[in-house]
């Protein structure tokens, strides 16, 4: 990001959030500055041994009496809503979430919220809070672009075995979200305004819920184009083991947080968001495009 691009309130210093044994949080000079800020973003997940957020866990007082603090961006997840068998949510449907990870979310949601003042007649009384609920996050070095191609076959093999298989009853639908479309709703959200209404959801996901083999069948058609040759061929040994893009060594995640497919409306509606992957598609397009992967 250049200068001048680069938005007004994102300057400052680097601090580091203990979040070890100690539990130590932020130094005298990391809550000065804390203090001191207009812009929160706050990405940390709830800490499992005490399920809070652990920056309103260790410096909620801080927050809470800061005179400079106009504007909170906290990352949920859409894991909130639990299982819907597929349906359509939006922001004002039940938290349904029944697992320890997406409840701690529902409680750092609603304890940030008490941040933002009920109603609008004092803008000046509190900050705007916004929590969002992202998708699964996918970007450079990220997502099934970014598997090795073995893990992408693998995937697939499902739909090409001659073994009869049952179908799912139900289709499992994913939400997703590019990377940079997430920078981008903050932008659109700190250089935006709403009423103050004791803070506000929003889901941050593309356009298109879709199943997970749907998504990788068209990171693989667009790998095989950019590569000019069968990947279904290919072997783990073939891949170039000095370009760690090629290759998603990320822990696996839990996806086990229901089905269900998100409106993303309210987000657009407030705060005039310009998605720059309305799709899967156009987002695995563009990180090929700006990538170096190569066998």
């Amino acid at each position: 990001m250049d200068g001048a691009s680069r938005p007004s309130w994102l300057t400052g210093s680097a601090h580091v959030l203990d979040l070890d044994d100690k539990y130590a949080g932020l130094s005298s000079d990391g809550i000065a500055d804390l203090q001191s800020s207009t812009v929160v973003v706050q990405t940390v997940a709830p800490i499992a041994d005490f399920d809070r957020d652990p920056l309103l866990a260790l410096h909620g007082d801080a927050l809470e009496s800061s005179e400079a603090l106009q504007y909170v961006a906290y990352l949920s997840s859409t894991g909130v809503y639990g299982d819907y068998g597929g349906d359509w949510v939006a922001e004002e449907s039940e938290l349904r979430c029944v697992d320890a990870k997406s409840k701690a979310r529902v409680v750092a949601e609603q304890e940030w919220c008490k941040l933002e003042p009920a109603n609008d007649d004092d803008s000046s009384a509190g900050p705007r809070v916004d929590c969002f609920r992202c998708g699964g996050i996918y970007g450079p070095g990220r997502g099934p672009l970014f598997s090795s191609i073995s893990s992408l076959n693998e995937a697939l093999s499902a739909e090409t075995e001659e073994v009869p298989r049952q179908a799912p009853a139900v289709t499992k639908y994913v939400n997703r979200i590019l990377v940079d479309d997430i920078c981008g709703a903050i932008l659109a959200a700190t250089e935006g305004d709403r009423p103050r209404c004791g803070g506000r959801a929003y889901n941050l996901v593309d356009d298109d819920p879709a199943p997970r083999k749907e998504v990788v069948a068209e990171a693989r058609r667009l790998l095989s184009l950019s590569f000019s040759e069968d990947i279904q061929g290919q072997s783990t040994a073939s891949v170039s083991t000095s370009d760690a893009a090629t290759k998603n060594t990320r822990r696996r995640i839990s996806r086990a947080t229901g089905n269900k497919r998100c409106h993303n409306g309210r987000l657009k509606e407030d705060y005039g968001w310009s998605i720059k992957a309305p799709t899967y598609r156009e987002g695995l397009a563009l990180l090929l495009e700006n990538s170096d992967l190569k066998l």
